[in-house]
């Protein structure tokens, strides 16, 4: 009957776990042409420069720019000839006339809503700049937040990797029981689990910077980045102002009333405008008494109005216009005390986790660090046992990814307010 031996079994689960962990460790560590370094300013100009979205902008913007030309769109010009026997029995008699009809729309108001549409267009075009900026912030930091946690479960495996060998070691003399070692183990596989799970994160993160950048390479953040963001204190109507979201919701507004004055001004009269050049071959000249001939021009000109009669659909147009004026109105007034709310939000958050970031500073991390090294001397020389050592080991841990993570909270913040103030 074949033994269970549980200590070799368990042996072999640790080594097969611990080559998983160093194969993947060594892979990620491999130079590699398709990853670069980014610093913040080089991915946000990358984004600004190759995002897809932002080049859809830019061309809406552009054919805005086009529209400028079509601000005085007069109808075609019109000309006629008129060839045969319109004034007698003579075949050759001919009429030349030329018309052109000039709409009261050419006289101002449709300039006036092209040019406040390339307005909102560009103002269009600088809030998804905004928010694309902030995008790359957001993920930019996350992504610096996962390879400094990398770091730290990388010392956390090399501090429990001690752990283990000293707990192996004294089981091995005598000095320790069983669930000493079998904790330490438990404790490294703990964290190298951990670490697995972070190296998902991080491509997945990765991935999500390069979409952002239309990049052919896998970005990683400049670890020199990993620090605690300066921030500028600023009033909520100050961001507001600045906002380029609020600008373009506000230059609505005016695009609206614009296009209202448009429809407005439709129901003016057309001028047409008429030259004529004719022949009235046989006509009598009463003071001389001639007869006009094949090469006696006669020439005049016509001027006339176009009214609209059916006011109906005319009125519909203008008071539709109004009301969309009014929408945009009431989404600009809703959007500035929603932005307004969120911005005090945002700074409340920013207050809380710039206290706490002081706290780990001028603290937590100072104590951390000499409990941490505090507990490694007296585990060491046996002043005090596994129990006492793996609590003090978790406390000081427990310090370093609180403090981490409260500076991600705390960057995101900032980078959140930057984005409500339109600061790229």
């Amino acid at each position: 009957m074949k033994t269970f031996n549980k200590d070799n079994n368990y042996s072999r689960i640790y080594v097969m776990k611990r080559y998983c962990l160093i194969v993947t460790i060594l892979a990620s560590a491999l130079p590699c042409s398709s990853q670069q370094v980014f610093s913040l300013k080089q991915a946000i100009e990358t984004a600004l420069k190759s995002n897809s979205g932002l080049k859809a902008s830019f061309y809406e913007t552009e054919a805005q720019r086009a529209l400028l030309k079509t601000a005085v769109d007069l109808p075609k010009t019109f000309v006629s000839l008129v060839y045969g026997q319109y004034n007698s029995f003579v075949r050759e008699d001919n009429n030349l006339t030329i018309s052109q009809t000039i709409p009261f729309t050419a006289f101002g108001s449709q300039g006036t809503l092209n040019s406040s549409l390339l307005e909102s267009s560009e103002l269009k075009k600088k809030a998804i700049e905004n928010e694309l900026a902030f995008n790359v912030k957001r993920v930019y930091f996350q992504l610096a937040f996962l390879q400094a946690k990398q770091n730290l479960l990388m010392q956390q495996d090399s501090i429990y990797e001690g752990f283990r060998k000293s707990a192996s070691l004294r089981y091995t003399t005598g000095e320790s029981n069983l669930l000493e070692r079998t904790t330490a183990a438990t404790q490294l596989n703990e964290v190298r689990n951990q670490l697995a799970s972070n190296q998902a994160d991080l491509a997945a993160v990765r991935a999500q910077l390069q979409v952002l950048l239309n990049s052919n390479v896998l970005p990683s953040a400049d670890q020199s980045e990993w620090k605690e963001l300066s921030f500028t204190i600023i009033s909520d109507s100050a961001a507001l102002q600045s906002n380029p979201a609020i600008a373009f919701m506000q230059k609505q507004t005016e695009v609206e009333s614009n296009r209202k004055a448009l429809e407005i001004a439709k129901t003016g009269p057309d001028i047409s405008l008429g030259y004529f050049n004719q022949t009235l071959i046989g006509t009598i000249d009463r003071s001389s008494g001639r007869l006009a001939k094949t090469g006696d021009r006669f020439v005049g000109f016509q001027v006339g109005l176009a009214v609209p009669l059916w006011f109906v659909p005319h009125q519909g147009r203008i008071q539709a216009a109004e009301l969309t004026r009014q929408a945009a109105q009431s989404s600009y007034e809703y959007y500035s005390q929603t932005l307004r709310g969120v911005f005090q939000q945002a700074f409340q958050s920013y207050t809380k986790n710039k206290n706490s970031l002081d706290y780990y500073k001028t603290s937590a991390l100072p104590n951390a660090d000499l409990l941490l090294k505090q507990a490694e001397a007296a585990f060491r020389n046996g002043d005090i046992g596994y129990a006492e050592y793996l609590i003090a080991l978790q406390k000081a841990i427990a310090i370093r990814e609180g403090h981490l993570q409260t500076l991600s909270d705390y960057n995101q913040s900032v980078v959140f307010i930057e984005f409500l103030s339109g600061t790229k």
